[in-house]
């Protein structure tokens, strides 16, 4: 071999049709096993193409996973940017795009779901240039392919265009160079250990090789390739899952081999000196009772779940610890002393966990989908936000326009009454339905004000993210205080 097999990823919003493509590529069924029919944490697999083999990242398309795509691309050799014909250009798509740019890689857009009648292949072209994204025929050379990841219709065509571009790459095969092997996923197996999924980019790996990242190190005990099948080498373009780190080292760290005469011994001390204590072993952190906030203590399966969960919480919620693994006594211990709520996704709990939970007070909130996560915190910030007593209206805006900005809901609003400042408690109505929430800034044009009064527009950004939508309308009040 002279060429490396690529590394492929693929980018988009979420439902459009990533984890589906992928199953046709793969003729497997691996999206109906995951839980909500969303991808929840990055998986590599290999598939072959006319007797070439690819090597597919399926990175999650929800907006919470915003820094697992990025680092899916900055792996990849080739991306695959789905966009769904019948909802067209998303945030995440948007966000996608700025990833691929950044990693400056070369990339064709899956113009998805041309099967379904209400289908709009040209909007999707004409939307994607408002991103920079020239197609051909739209006044650019990016390539794109229309497929169905349903049908299989395209698909053939599609690898056959990742591989023209992985050719037009020549990306080296280099099994005797130095081992680079960049870390996509890692979590503690309850029986295993840590489990630390990874990419050969350089290199190969050898059961029994001594290796370490910049948190964490190992003897190779054993490791498997994308079908779970024990192997005992690794050449260049290999998904790899690694047994025998001693700690779970950290996703996006590359693993490289412990250089000739070194002590792994020695490697390990001076990791463990640089390393910060366990939170879990330290006194409980002081809480501010006058601060209003959610304490939460957060597990996870994974680093990259983790990692996830906490980029998507508001600044209303305080994290007191986080970590992988299963929910322990410790953590229970901990939520009483701090008056946390235990939120774990996708761990177990055991019954003498939850026995001890229960005799505590302690509530855990255990679950398998991103969504209820962030559905059941941002109902318990509102809950705490909730005025106890009668209120006085200082104002009130109607949203004309919303703005998506990396992620955060702009309400580009024009002021009706009265007046809004930054620290304002507000109600957001839509009909019979109202949400509370905080003004966290207000923006004319791009200078941020204090305070905005009747008769102006600006744009609100509020705490929580709230869902905006165009003619909501927006009462900030204060309460009235009692006359005790």
């Amino acid at each position: 071999m002279t060429a490396r097999q690529p590394i492929v990823a693929i980018l988009g919003h979420v439902d459009h049709g990533k984890t589906t493509l992928l199953d046709y590529i793969r003729t497997t069924r691996v999206a109906a096993r995951e839980a909500g029919g969303i991808t929840q944490s990055i998986g590599a697999y290999q598939a072959t193409f006319k007797g070439k083999l690819l090597t597919f990242i399926d990175t999650p398309g929800h907006a919470a996973f915003s820094k697992m795509r990025s680092r899916g691309a900055s792996i990849a050799d080739v991306v695959v940017l789905v966009v769904a014909s019948d909802d067209s250009v998303q945030p995440q798509t948007i966000e996608s795009i700025k990833h691929i740019k950044a990693a400056g890689v070369p990339f064709v857009v899956a113009i998805n779901k041309i099967d379904k009648p209400d289908s709009n292949v040209e909007v999707v072209k004409a939307e994607l240039t408002q991103h920079e994204v020239f197609v051909e025929g739209y006044g650019g050379n990016t390539p794109f392919v229309l497929i169905s990841g349903k049908t299989g219709a395209g698909v053939d065509t599609l690898l056959e265009t990742i591989l023209l571009l992985a050719e037009l790459e020549e990306l080296p095969y280099e099994p005797d160079a130095a081992l680079a092997a960049p870390i996509i996923e890692a979590k503690i197996d309850p029986k295993k250990g840590a489990l630390v999924s990874a990419i050969i980019k350089a290199g190969t790996l050898h059961v029994g090789d001594m290796v370490y990242t910049d948190s964490s190190s190992a003897k190779v005990r054993a490791f498997f390739s994308d079908l779970g099948v024990s192997i005992t080498t690794a050449t260049p373009g290999m998904p790899v899952q690694i047994l025998g780190f001693d700690t779970l080292p950290s996703v996006g760290e590359i693993i490289v081999p412990v250089p000739l005469g070194s002590d792994l011994s020695a490697l390990r001390n001076e990791m463990k000196e640089r390393s910060e204590p366990s939170l879990l072993n330290l006194p409980a952190p002081a809480i501010d009772p006058s601060i209003k906030q959610l304490n939460l203590i957060v597990k996870a399966d994974t680093a990259g779940s983790l990692e996830a969960i906490m980029g998507s919480f508001s600044s209303d919620v305080n994290v007191v610890t986080s970590a992988t693994g299963d929910i322990t006594e410790s953590d229970v211990l901990m939520a009483g002393a701090t008056g946390s709520i235990i939120i774990g996704f996708n761990i177990r709990v055991s019954p003498s966990v939850q026995k001890l939970a229960e005799a505590e007070n302690i509530i855990i909130k255990n679950h398998k989908i991103i969504y209820e996560i962030l559905e059941y915190i941002e109902k318990k910030v509102l809950k705490m936000m909730e005025p106890t007593i009668d209120e006085d209206e200082l104002g009130s805006a109607t949203v004309i326009k919303v703005f998506d900005i990396n992620g955060d809901h702009i309400a580009g609003s024009r002021i009706d009454s009265g007046f809004l400042s930054i620290g304002d408690t507000v109600h957001l109505k839509r009909g019979d339905v109202s949400k509370n929430a905080k003004i966290r800034s207000i923006r004319i044009g791009k200078e941020e004000v204090k305070k905005v009064e009747s008769g102006k527009e600006c744009g609100i950004f509020f705490s929580p993210n709230l869902d905006v939508r165009e003619k909501d309308v927006i009462i900030a009040y204060k309460k009235k205080l009692d006359d005790i």
